[in-house]
């Protein structure tokens, strides 16, 4: 491989890397930088291509798991950032869908977030029987560092939630996507289709995979169960599902909201965002349009994702409060 392909190829790596799991990128520059010192030049040299990419591969991989599981921990909770649990025991209130969440660095939140999270999922599991599984919440550093492919997810307080699904004999059972995204629990007929005719870059119905997802059904009351814990927290500023998971769950409370035609879809996981500590007591609602990110006033316009007419209309939308 050419030196100018090789660069081409790291600076790929690190763009990607660094994407998935905010530190990948610089591990991938150390383990390069290991794999050009000491005795991997002299080992390298002794195998095969297909040998040496591998041998490469796991440098990396468990250079990464090291600083994942022994570095970041204490260096993010000097940010005020601390991982939720990444236990796979069932007995354990609350865990990833995924343990590529964790080892993705992707489980960080505010020390505050966490609490209320446990406490949150105690509730349930008291309440319904479920193991509550979160999918992405936040990089373990730097307030405003992108998570592709969200919008948010920026600040330590946001968490996606997997629905509830049950199994054929009404036991619980894992969400059917092994990421927790990307297997919809679409409208049915007669259900509201708010972005019907709406073209979107950030809406991905990804039709090609419904067919190949394992056959669940959705847990209508230990999920109804789970966004009632939810908002009785105290602790949450909004949270996103599509209208028709709204309907079917019966909540009206003005803190469920539709993320507009210009996101993700939210009919395969709950987004909640959560209060900071010391606004707490407004019980997750916003009273000024202003507080809310630029990226959020950007799709949370309106129930048809359009923009709204104007200032007040769109606070109404986004807030479900009156300017």
């Amino acid at each position: 491989m050419s030196r100018t392909l090789a660069a081409l190829v790291l600076v790929a790596g690190f763009a990607l890397f660094t994407a998935l799991s905010q530190v990948g990128g610089l591990v991938l520059l150390a383990s390069a930088a290991l794999w050009r010192l000491g005795p991997a030049p002299r080992l390298a040299s002794r195998l095969s291509a297909p040998a040496r990419v591998l041998a490469a591969a796991v440098l990396f991989l468990s250079l990464h798991a090291v600083v994942s599981l022994l570095v970041l921990p204490p260096l993010a909770a000097r940010g005020g950032r601390v991982p939720l649990a990444c236990a796979a025991a069932t007995d354990a209130d609350y865990g990833p869908r995924t343990r590529l969440t964790c080892l993705l660095n992707r489980h960080y939140v505010a020390p505050s977030v966490r609490a209320a999270l446990a406490r949150i999922a105690a509730r349930v599991r008291a309440r319904s029987g479920g193991r509550l599984a979160y999918l992405d919440a936040g990089f373990p550093f730097a307030d405003g560092f992108p998570m592709p492919p969200h919008l948010s997810h920026r600040h330590g307080r946001d968490v996606d939630l997997a629905f509830f699904y049950e199994d054929e004999a009404g036991g619980v059972a894992a969400a059917p996507s092994p990421i927790g995204y990307f297997a919809y629990e679409g409208p049915g007929t007669g259900e509201v289709r708010p972005c019907a005719g709406i073209a979107s870059r950030l809406r991905w119905d990804l039709e090609f995979l419904q067919p190949v997802m394992p056959e669940r059904r959705f847990d209508r009351e230990r999920t109804r169960v789970l966004v009632e814990e939810i908002l009785a927290s105290g602790a949450v500023r909004r949270l996103f599902v599509e209208p028709h998971i709204r309907l079917r769950l019966g909540i009206a409370d003005a803190r469920v909201r539709f993320q507009g035609c210009a996101a993700a879809r939210h009919d395969d996981h709950i987004h909640v965002e959560f209060v900071r500590p010391e606004a707490a007591r407004t019980h997750g609602r916003l009273t000024d349009p202003h507080q809310m990110p630029a990226v959020m006033l950007r799709i949370c316009r309106s129930p048809s994702g359009i923009a709204a007419p104007d200032l007040k209309a769109r606070h109404r939308n986004c807030f479900g409060v009156p300017a």
